[in-house]
Protein backbone atom coordinates (compact mmCIF):
# COMPACT_ATOMS: atom_id res chain seq x y z
CA UNK A 1 0.00 0.00 0.00
CA UNK A 2 0.93 3.95 -0.46
CA UNK A 3 3.18 5.19 2.30
CA UNK A 4 0.71 8.09 3.38
CA UNK A 5 -2.51 7.15 1.74
CA UNK A 6 -5.24 9.64 2.28
CA UNK A 7 -7.69 7.49 1.35
CA UNK A 8 -8.01 3.46 0.98
CA UNK A 9 -10.03 1.33 -1.81
CA UNK A 10 -11.80 -1.01 -0.45
CA UNK A 11 -12.13 -4.46 -2.45
CA UNK A 12 -15.21 -3.50 -4.34
CA UNK A 13 -14.05 -0.12 -5.79
CA UNK A 14 -15.38 2.35 -3.08
CA UNK A 15 -12.88 4.73 -1.75
CA UNK A 16 -12.60 5.49 2.45
CA UNK A 17 -10.81 8.44 4.23
CA UNK A 18 -7.48 7.35 5.90
CA UNK A 19 -8.60 9.64 8.51
CA UNK A 20 -12.69 9.61 10.51
CA UNK A 21 -13.32 11.15 13.64
CA UNK A 22 -14.76 9.28 15.91
CA UNK A 23 -18.67 9.73 17.73
CA UNK A 24 -18.11 7.37 20.37
CA UNK A 25 -18.27 9.70 23.79
CA UNK A 26 -18.08 8.52 27.45
CA UNK A 27 -16.12 6.68 29.72
CA UNK A 28 -15.73 2.60 29.85
CA UNK A 29 -12.11 2.51 31.06
CA UNK A 30 -12.61 4.60 34.45
CA UNK A 31 -14.94 2.83 37.37
CA UNK A 32 -14.34 5.86 39.31
CA UNK A 33 -16.65 7.83 36.84
CA UNK A 34 -20.11 7.16 34.90
CA UNK A 35 -19.42 4.07 32.55
CA UNK A 36 -21.42 4.61 29.71
CA UNK A 37 -22.29 6.52 26.08
CA UNK A 38 -22.34 10.86 26.77
CA UNK A 39 -23.79 11.80 23.85
CA UNK A 40 -24.17 15.70 25.00
CA UNK A 41 -20.44 15.21 24.92
CA UNK A 42 -21.17 15.09 20.67
CA UNK A 43 -22.49 18.63 20.47
CA UNK A 44 -19.13 20.55 20.23
CA UNK A 45 -16.64 18.38 19.32
CA UNK A 46 -18.61 17.11 16.23
CA UNK A 47 -19.22 20.92 15.20
CA UNK A 48 -15.94 21.79 15.59
CA UNK A 49 -14.80 18.85 13.73
CA UNK A 50 -16.75 19.91 10.93
CA UNK A 51 -15.34 23.42 11.04
CA UNK A 52 -11.95 21.76 11.03
CA UNK A 53 -12.47 19.82 8.04
CA UNK A 54 -13.15 15.94 8.96
CA UNK A 55 -15.45 14.67 6.63
CA UNK A 56 -15.43 11.06 7.67
CA UNK A 57 -17.21 9.98 10.85
CA UNK A 58 -17.40 6.83 12.57
CA UNK A 59 -20.57 6.28 14.51
CA UNK A 60 -23.24 3.72 15.16
CA UNK A 61 -26.11 3.03 16.39
CA UNK A 62 -25.53 2.65 20.02
CA UNK A 63 -23.63 5.73 21.16
CA UNK A 64 -26.28 7.55 20.65
CA UNK A 65 -24.53 10.37 18.79
CA UNK A 66 -26.06 9.77 15.49
CA UNK A 67 -28.76 11.51 15.92
CA UNK A 68 -26.59 15.05 17.04
CA UNK A 69 -24.46 14.19 13.72
CA UNK A 70 -27.31 14.47 11.90
CA UNK A 71 -29.04 17.56 13.12
CA UNK A 72 -25.33 19.11 12.28
CA UNK A 73 -24.90 18.02 9.05
CA UNK A 74 -28.63 18.71 8.17
CA UNK A 75 -27.51 22.82 9.10
CA UNK A 76 -24.62 22.54 6.83
CA UNK A 77 -26.72 20.97 3.46
CA UNK A 78 -29.29 23.71 4.19
CA UNK A 79 -27.16 26.48 3.87
CA UNK A 80 -24.96 24.80 1.14
CA UNK A 81 -21.95 24.58 2.98
CA UNK A 82 -21.60 20.49 2.64
CA UNK A 83 -23.08 17.94 -0.22
CA UNK A 84 -23.45 14.90 0.77
CA UNK A 85 -21.04 13.76 -1.54
CA UNK A 86 -18.25 15.09 0.32
CA UNK A 87 -19.24 12.91 3.51
CA UNK A 88 -17.98 9.53 4.03
CA UNK A 89 -20.25 7.97 7.38
CA UNK A 90 -19.82 4.90 9.11
CA UNK A 91 -22.39 3.37 11.42
CA UNK A 92 -22.46 -0.32 13.39
CA UNK A 93 -25.34 -2.46 14.19
CA UNK A 94 -25.86 -5.69 16.22
CA UNK A 95 -24.15 -4.22 19.63
CA UNK A 96 -24.69 -7.33 21.93
CA UNK A 97 -25.88 -6.27 25.55
CA UNK A 98 -23.53 -4.64 27.72
CA UNK A 99 -22.27 -5.87 30.71
CA UNK A 100 -24.52 -4.87 33.77
CA UNK A 101 -22.10 -1.54 34.91
CA UNK A 102 -22.37 -0.26 31.60
CA UNK A 103 -25.59 1.76 31.41
CA UNK A 104 -26.76 1.04 27.59
CA UNK A 105 -30.02 0.79 27.06
CA UNK A 106 -31.63 -2.94 25.52
CA UNK A 107 -33.08 -0.92 23.02
CA UNK A 108 -30.07 0.13 21.08
CA UNK A 109 -28.33 -3.31 22.17
CA UNK A 110 -29.32 -6.81 21.57
CA UNK A 111 -28.47 -10.52 22.29
CA UNK A 112 -29.12 -12.34 18.86
CA UNK A 113 -30.90 -15.11 21.22
CA UNK A 114 -33.20 -12.68 22.85
CA UNK A 115 -34.96 -11.19 19.62
CA UNK A 116 -37.77 -13.07 17.89
CA UNK A 117 -36.42 -12.39 14.51
CA UNK A 118 -32.63 -10.83 13.83
CA UNK A 119 -33.73 -9.61 10.47
CA UNK A 120 -36.21 -7.86 11.10
CA UNK A 121 -34.08 -5.74 13.99
CA UNK A 122 -31.46 -5.26 12.04
CA UNK A 123 -33.86 -3.66 9.49
CA UNK A 124 -35.38 -1.71 12.08
CA UNK A 125 -32.32 -0.28 13.92
CA UNK A 126 -30.88 0.41 9.79
CA UNK A 127 -33.90 2.73 9.80
CA UNK A 128 -33.62 4.44 13.25
CA UNK A 129 -30.29 4.89 12.45
CA UNK A 130 -30.81 6.30 8.95
CA UNK A 131 -33.72 8.57 10.76
CA UNK A 132 -30.98 9.78 12.95
CA UNK A 133 -28.58 10.38 10.57
CA UNK A 134 -31.29 12.27 8.29
CA UNK A 135 -29.21 10.45 5.30
CA UNK A 136 -30.74 8.17 3.29
CA UNK A 137 -27.75 5.36 2.70
CA UNK A 138 -24.37 5.47 4.95
CA UNK A 139 -20.86 4.88 3.17
CA UNK A 140 -20.03 1.80 5.23
CA UNK A 141 -22.07 -0.34 7.69
CA UNK A 142 -20.36 -2.76 10.10
CA UNK A 143 -21.44 -5.81 12.08
CA UNK A 144 -20.42 -4.34 15.51
CA UNK A 145 -19.37 -7.39 17.37
CA UNK A 146 -19.63 -11.15 16.77
CA UNK A 147 -21.51 -12.27 19.62
CA UNK A 148 -23.13 -11.87 22.74
CA UNK A 149 -20.56 -11.46 25.34
CA UNK A 150 -21.78 -14.10 27.68
CA UNK A 151 -23.13 -16.80 25.08
CA UNK A 152 -21.61 -20.01 25.54
CA UNK A 153 -23.54 -21.87 22.03
CA UNK A 154 -20.90 -21.69 19.78
CA UNK A 155 -23.56 -23.04 16.91
CA UNK A 156 -25.84 -20.64 17.62
CA UNK A 157 -23.13 -17.38 17.72
CA UNK A 158 -22.12 -18.95 14.24
CA UNK A 159 -25.52 -19.39 12.58
CA UNK A 160 -26.43 -15.56 14.02
CA UNK A 161 -23.67 -14.04 12.45
CA UNK A 162 -24.65 -15.35 9.03
CA UNK A 163 -28.20 -14.39 9.39
CA UNK A 164 -26.90 -10.93 10.26
CA UNK A 165 -24.32 -10.73 7.39
CA UNK A 166 -26.47 -12.13 5.21
CA UNK A 167 -28.71 -9.14 6.07
CA UNK A 168 -26.09 -6.47 5.61
CA UNK A 169 -25.31 -7.68 2.29
CA UNK A 170 -29.42 -7.50 1.73
CA UNK A 171 -28.74 -3.62 2.88
CA UNK A 172 -25.74 -3.26 0.94
CA UNK A 173 -27.23 -4.52 -2.49
CA UNK A 174 -30.25 -2.43 -1.98
CA UNK A 175 -27.66 0.46 -1.80
CA UNK A 176 -28.35 1.21 1.75
CA UNK A 177 -24.39 0.96 2.60
CA UNK A 178 -22.14 1.57 -0.43
CA UNK A 179 -19.74 -0.84 1.63
CA UNK A 180 -20.19 -3.90 4.68
CA UNK A 181 -17.84 -4.87 7.27
CA UNK A 182 -17.42 -5.82 10.93
CA UNK A 183 -16.02 -4.66 13.59
CA UNK A 184 -13.89 -6.70 16.77
CA UNK A 185 -13.81 -9.87 14.50
CA UNK A 186 -10.86 -12.17 15.28
CA UNK A 187 -9.41 -14.62 12.33
CA UNK A 188 -11.86 -17.51 13.35
CA UNK A 189 -14.66 -15.51 13.16
CA UNK A 190 -13.85 -14.05 9.92
CA UNK A 191 -12.84 -17.50 8.38
CA UNK A 192 -16.37 -18.68 9.72
CA UNK A 193 -18.63 -15.72 7.70
CA UNK A 194 -16.08 -16.49 4.74
CA UNK A 195 -16.98 -20.03 4.66
CA UNK A 196 -20.85 -19.63 5.74
CA UNK A 197 -21.67 -16.68 3.04
CA UNK A 198 -18.81 -16.68 0.39
CA UNK A 199 -20.68 -14.49 -1.83
CA UNK A 200 -19.31 -11.39 0.01
CA UNK A 201 -16.34 -11.48 1.93
CA UNK A 202 -16.19 -8.18 4.44
CA UNK A 203 -14.60 -5.25 3.38
CA UNK A 204 -13.79 -3.51 6.68
CA UNK A 205 -12.75 -5.04 10.29
CA UNK A 206 -12.70 -2.65 12.28
CA UNK A 207 -10.70 -3.41 15.79
CA UNK A 208 -9.24 -1.86 18.82
CA UNK A 209 -5.18 -1.32 17.70
CA UNK A 210 -2.53 1.03 19.49
CA UNK A 211 1.04 0.62 20.26
CA UNK A 212 0.12 -1.16 23.17
CA UNK A 213 -2.62 -3.88 21.33
CA UNK A 214 -1.60 -5.30 18.43
CA UNK A 215 -2.73 -9.02 17.00
CA UNK A 216 -0.07 -9.59 14.32
CA UNK A 217 -2.19 -13.14 12.86
CA UNK A 218 -5.20 -11.12 12.79
CA UNK A 219 -3.33 -8.09 10.45
CA UNK A 220 -2.25 -10.56 8.28
CA UNK A 221 -5.08 -12.24 7.87
CA UNK A 222 -7.16 -9.37 6.80
CA UNK A 223 -3.65 -8.16 4.28
CA UNK A 224 -4.78 -11.78 2.88
CA UNK A 225 -8.12 -11.32 2.77
CA UNK A 226 -8.10 -7.82 1.04
CA UNK A 227 -10.09 -6.03 4.29
CA UNK A 228 -8.87 -3.33 5.26
CA UNK A 229 -7.62 -2.70 9.08
CA UNK A 230 -9.50 -0.05 11.18
CA UNK A 231 -8.18 0.84 14.68
CA UNK A 232 -10.39 2.16 17.01
CA UNK A 233 -9.26 3.62 20.16
CA UNK A 234 -5.72 4.67 18.28
CA UNK A 235 -4.51 6.53 21.32
CA UNK A 236 -5.98 3.35 23.70
CA UNK A 237 -8.82 6.05 24.65
CA UNK A 238 -6.38 7.68 27.03
CA UNK A 239 -5.42 4.62 29.36
CA UNK A 240 -2.19 3.39 30.51
CA UNK A 241 -0.45 6.36 29.78
CA UNK A 242 0.73 5.39 25.76
CA UNK A 243 1.03 8.64 25.01
CA UNK A 244 3.99 9.34 27.86
CA UNK A 245 5.78 6.13 26.23
CA UNK A 246 9.48 7.09 25.93
CA UNK A 247 9.55 5.42 22.64
CA UNK A 248 6.71 7.15 21.73
CA UNK A 249 8.16 10.38 23.18
CA UNK A 250 11.55 10.11 21.52
CA UNK A 251 9.98 9.72 17.93
CA UNK A 252 8.02 12.29 18.15
CA UNK A 253 10.62 14.78 19.07
CA UNK A 254 12.92 13.97 16.22
CA UNK A 255 9.87 14.70 13.93
CA UNK A 256 8.68 17.90 15.31
CA UNK A 257 5.34 15.92 15.89
CA UNK A 258 3.42 15.06 18.84
CA UNK A 259 3.54 11.45 19.77
CA UNK A 260 -0.64 11.21 19.14
CA UNK A 261 0.49 12.31 16.09
CA UNK A 262 3.28 9.44 15.77
CA UNK A 263 0.73 7.05 16.57
CA UNK A 264 -1.50 8.05 13.67
CA UNK A 265 1.69 8.40 11.31
CA UNK A 266 2.89 4.29 12.17
CA UNK A 267 -1.48 3.50 11.58
CA UNK A 268 -0.94 5.05 8.13
CA UNK A 269 2.21 3.70 7.07
CA UNK A 270 1.20 0.38 8.29
CA UNK A 271 -1.79 0.57 6.29
CA UNK A 272 -4.61 0.93 8.58
CA UNK A 273 -6.78 3.46 8.87
CA UNK A 274 -8.07 5.70 11.89
CA UNK A 275 -10.41 7.56 14.28
CA UNK A 276 -9.00 9.53 16.51
CA UNK A 277 -11.26 11.67 18.67
CA UNK A 278 -10.60 14.88 20.77
CA UNK A 279 -12.42 17.96 21.79
CA UNK A 280 -9.67 20.17 21.17
CA UNK A 281 -9.33 21.75 18.29
CA UNK A 282 -5.67 22.44 18.12
CA UNK A 283 -5.32 18.12 18.34
CA UNK A 284 -8.09 18.19 15.80
CA UNK A 285 -6.16 19.84 13.39
CA UNK A 286 -2.94 17.92 14.41
CA UNK A 287 -4.19 14.70 14.45
CA UNK A 288 -5.01 15.27 10.24
CA UNK A 289 -1.68 16.59 9.99
CA UNK A 290 0.35 13.71 8.97
CA UNK A 291 1.70 14.05 5.66
CA UNK A 292 4.54 16.07 5.90
CA UNK A 293 6.66 13.64 7.87
CA UNK A 294 7.51 9.95 7.23
CA UNK A 295 8.55 7.49 9.92
CA UNK A 296 11.53 5.20 9.29
CA UNK A 297 11.15 1.23 8.84
CA UNK A 298 13.57 1.06 12.32
CA UNK A 299 11.16 4.12 14.48
CA UNK A 300 8.03 1.80 13.34
CA UNK A 301 9.90 -0.97 14.36
CA UNK A 302 10.31 1.07 17.57
CA UNK A 303 6.71 1.34 17.87
CA UNK A 304 5.60 -2.45 16.64
CA UNK A 305 7.73 -3.77 19.33
CA UNK A 306 5.71 -1.82 22.50
CA UNK A 307 3.14 -4.29 21.43
CA UNK A 308 4.77 -7.18 21.36
CA UNK A 309 3.30 -8.39 24.92
CA UNK A 310 -0.23 -9.40 25.68
CA UNK A 311 -2.12 -6.90 24.29
CA UNK A 312 -3.82 -4.80 27.11
CA UNK A 313 -7.10 -3.79 25.93
CA UNK A 314 -9.92 -0.73 26.80
CA UNK A 315 -12.39 -3.39 25.41
CA UNK A 316 -13.17 -6.89 25.43
CA UNK A 317 -11.03 -8.91 23.93
CA UNK A 318 -12.72 -10.43 20.93
CA UNK A 319 -11.08 -13.82 20.85
CA UNK A 320 -13.25 -14.63 23.97
CA UNK A 321 -16.77 -14.38 22.23
CA UNK A 322 -17.68 -17.66 20.45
Amino acid sequence: MPQDPRSVTLHNGVAMPSIAFGCAFGNWVDAKRFQGFLPEQAWRALSLALDNGYRAFDGAHVYGTEDILGTLLGQRFATGALSREDLFITSKLAHPAAPPHIHISHLRTWDADKVPDITQRLHDDMMRTLEDLRLGYVDLLLMHWPGPFENQDAAFARAARKTIWQTFVGLYEKGTARAVGVSNFSVAHLQQLIEDVPELRPMVNQIEFHPYCRDTALESFCQEQDIVVTAYAPFASGAFGMLQDPVLVAIAEQHGANPGQVVLRWHLQRGRTVLPKTSKVRRMRQNRELFGFELSEAQLQAIDALGAGEARRTCPDPAAIL
